[in-house]
């Protein structure tokens, strides 16, 4: 049972062009804790974050639970692992792992932008 979970989780995660991993469909789209400015947009095999007005290339996108960590590289800080919490139609930045440290956060949860 738990291998065909994780089959069905990889391929839930393939697709699109780039990198071929992406984030799971529930999850595609713009996210904030106010619309009107956004903190992260999950697009194919790619994300964007707002406050660094940047596009990265996903590198893993892992769906453990509620918890979804989503890999990056980014020029500055080398590989970055953001970590949400999903909470039924909401998803909240719990951490962030770059350049050998970790932060951890306690940001508003997120809505689905229209």
């Amino acid at each position: 049972m738990k291998l065909q979970l994780t089959v069905i989780g990889v391929a839930a995660m393939l697709g699109g062009c780039g990198s071929g991993v992406g984030v799971p469909d529930q999850f595609a789209g713009s996210w904030g804790a106010d619309c009107s400015a956004p903190f992260v947009k999950f697009d194919g095999d790619s994300v964007h974050v707002f406050p660094d007005n940047m596009d990265y290339t996903i590198k893993s996108a892992t769906l453990t639970g509620n918890e979804l960590k989503v890999a990056y590289d980014t020029k500055d800080r080398g590989t970055v692992t953001d970590t949400y919490e999903s909470q039924g139609a909401t998803l909240r930045l719990t951490k962030t792992e770059a350049a050998g440290g970790e932060a951890t956060w306690d940001k508003a949860p997120m809505s689905k932008c229209p």
